[in-house]
């Protein structure tokens, strides 16, 4: 059967789904107005690919980010791909949730290996896309037909910023206590890994590779004990 075991805010799992052996983090489910759901996203997405990407990168870079809109800081990849892409993926799920009402949606992270194999009598070389982990991220969102009086929003914007840094925490914790899955750093390369955003109210999936400009002049790094 499946081992779990549950930190603060998310449940971890070792899961044969897909017809592969990987790592699944499910997030506890957070509830946010429209709004705040680019921020939300933007926080705990940047946070979960610096900790698992951050081995196959030099180690300084990184940036402290402020958010836009709760009294925290982030970290995030110091690259402008990256960025750019996280962007264009929160835009579109955000553009695709009711405005007008509440809907229950879920965002995923998974992490390949790419790995190539003889093909069939061996003439050729067949890629194929490893899954080694996943994060899950449900949201309720909902837009309010009247606005708050200020205290009561504020109260409920404070409400909101514990439960995403007790997500963040979260994604640090097992990022730092769940390493025995992962790829050797060694083997990592352009060709070799992957990630994938994808979200549960869309039938379209989002995937980038991101890793030439980091990795090409990173040199071969120790696997992680």
């Amino acid at each position: 059967p499946p081992v779990a075991f549950r930190p603060p805010a998310c449940s971890w799992i070792s899961t044969g789904e897909w017809g592969m052996n990987y790592e699944h983090c499910q997030l506890d489910e957070l509830e946010v107005e429209h709004f705040q759901v680019k921020e939300v996203l933007r926080c705990i997405l940047h946070s979960i690919l610096y900790q698992r990407i951050l081995g196959a990168t030099p180690a300084n870079r990184h940036l402290d980010e402020d958010s836009t809109l709760f009294e925290l800081t982030y970290v995030r990849i110091d690259d402008e791909a990256t960025r750019r892409a996280v962007e264009e993926k929160i835009e579109q799920f955000a553009n695709s949730l009711d405005k007008a009402g509440q809907a229950r949606a879920q965002v995923d992270v998974s992490f390949f290996e790419r790995r190539t194999r003889k093909g069939l009598l061996g003439l050729h070389n067949v890629e194929e896309r490893v899954c080694w982990e996943r994060w899950s991220i449900p949201l309720t969102v909902h837009t309010r037909s009247q606005p708050q009086e200020e205290a009561d929003a504020n109260a409920t914007q404070a409400e909101l910023q514990t439960h995403l840094l007790d997500r963040l925490s979260a994604v640090v914790t097992m990022c730092s206590e769940r390493k025995e899955h992962l790829p050797p750093i060694e083997s990592l390369s352009v060709s070799t890994i992957a990630f994938e955003i994808s979200t549960s109210n869309s039938a379209e999936s989002w995937s980038v590779d991101l890793f030439k400009r980091m990795l090409q002049a990173t040199p071969p790094m120790p696997a992680v004990n």
